[in-house]
């Protein structure tokens, strides 16, 4: 990085451009084709389906700032999750724009009632003026924050002790400097001590976000935890409330669940992704007790990473976006996954995201040309997911996915979303900085 008004020169890249070393990598240097093309996988033409009447998209948003001239430097951040439920199909009933096929957005923002949720949460030296610690003070807003939340029923951290299990385990005492373990995990409202050093146990200490809280150091990634946390709590929070009535498993037929990136849990809340499959399981088998055809639709937009980039090539020959098929999808396996997308590592044999995922990843042309990588939760079956057969709600999720497609990667329901849980930069850090001005 250079120095404050400070331009970088040529003189390094002219000696390296200069130097025989440079001439001997060119030389040696077997330069890629300009007409190779990768091949193309088994495309299969997209399965019919029944587009759901009604969406519900949930996504989070995070900032994260210190506080300007404060010494020694402290930090705290805003994490925030936006909920929107859609009209599906008073949205298609929108007339469109003939080339770029959008609605008019006074029209669009009728189709959709969305909700907002935020918390604020300390960072590095944010201590209190009682004396707790920044991490203790972390955990402690992080478990409020989960039993003042709910979106319908009980809290979202009713909704993890349910998922998690009563009898679930805490790996380690959250006072870093006891080394007692498997303590027993909180009921919700309730605090529980270490039976070694007497420190207070948390239900969220389950998820153990606040093992990453290091004095002294950057806690974004614990907000970012937090973040992720919030939005997965939110879809099964949402789900088991209507999973509890008639009419709310009626709803749960005609309505897709979208999140945002991968079904899955990483980290060390990836404890999450194994209790998110088994609870989506009992809640596919509780629908087909009403509705012995009915399918949960639980799926995910994908707009970065490894499989967007891997579909951007496969699509790109003859000319970029061409190559797939029109309305045509692809379930890549495990196998596929390991040599072309994302390397295993040489000693450990187990399938790709079987741990971490409770949906797998799905490669879509639309209709009307939009690239689009989803991920489908597959309640019928146990993992590994990505080794099953083609999801029984696979034509359902094509069906409703494929007309909200704007762009390659691109899914209007998590626009939507978003809209509601963004928080601008600069209004983000200004709520920040006004705590202590």
């Amino acid at each position: 990085m250079p120095y404050a008004d400070e331009r970088a020169g040529l003189a390094a890249i002219q000696a390296i451009a200069d130097s025989d070393e440079f001439e001997d990598f060119r030389a040696r240097l077997q330069p890629p084709s300009e007409y190779a093309v990768l091949n193309l996988p088994n495309f299969r033409p997209s399965l019919a389906g029944r587009s759901r009447t009604h969406l519900v998209a949930i996504d989070g948003s995070q900032v994260y700032d210190h506080f300007p001239g404060r010494l020694p430097d402290t930090q705290a951040g805003v994490v925030s999750l936006g909920i929107v439920v859609m009209n599906l199909r008073k949205l298609a009933s929108l007339q469109k724009l003939p080339q770029s096929h959008s609605v008019d957005p006074r029209e669009l923002r009728e189709t959709e009632d969305g909700r907002s949720l935020g918390a604020l949460l300390p960072g590095s030296n944010a201590g209190t003026v009682d004396g707790l610690s920044p991490r203790d003070w972390f955990r402690q807003r992080f478990n409020d924050t989960l039993n003042n939340v709910s979106l319908g029923g009980e809290t979202f951290a009713e909704s993890l002790y349910h998922i998690l299990g009563s009898d679930h385990q805490i790996r380690r005492c959250p006072n870093s400097e006891c080394s007692a373990r498997n303590l027993v995990m909180p009921s919700p409202g309730n605090e529980g001590a270490c039976p070694s050093c007497q420190a207070t146990v948390l239900t969220t200490d389950a998820l153990r976000v606040h093992e990453q809280f290091i004095e002294n150091q950057s806690a974004v990634e614990c907000h970012i935890r937090v973040m992720q946390s919030l939005e997965m709590l939110a879809l099964v929070n949402s789900l088991r409330h209507l999973a509890k009535s008639e009419q709310g498993l009626t709803a749960i037929t005609n309505t897709a669940f979208v999140m945002d990136g991968q079904l899955a849990a990483f980290g060390t809340i990836a404890v999450l992704a194994q209790a998110i499959r088994k609870e989506l399981q009992v809640i596919q088998n509780t629908l087909k007790e009403l509705y012995p055809d009915a399918q949960l639709l639980v799926m995910s937009g994908v707009k970065s990473g490894p499989f967007v980039n891997h579909a951007e090539e496969l699509d790109r020959a003859p000319a970029p976006n061409k190559r797939i098929p029109l309305n045509h999808y692809w379930l890549p396996n495990n196998q596929y996954i390991r040599d072309h997308i994302i390397a295993g590592h040489s000693d450990d044999p187990a399938p790709w995201g079987e741990v971490t995922h409770y949906g797998r990843p799905v490669i879509l042309k639309t209709g009307s040309g939009q690239r689009l990588i989803i991920n489908i939760a597959q309640p019928e079956v146990d993992p590994p997911l990505t080794d099953q057969t083609v999801p029984l709600v696979l034509g359902d999720a094509i069906s409703t996915a494929g007309p909200l497609g704007v762009g390659s990667d691109q899914f209007l329901a998590l626009r939507r979303a978003h809209r509601w849980a963004s928080i601008p930069l600069k209004t983000g850090t200004d709520l920040i900085h006004s705590l202590v001005t």
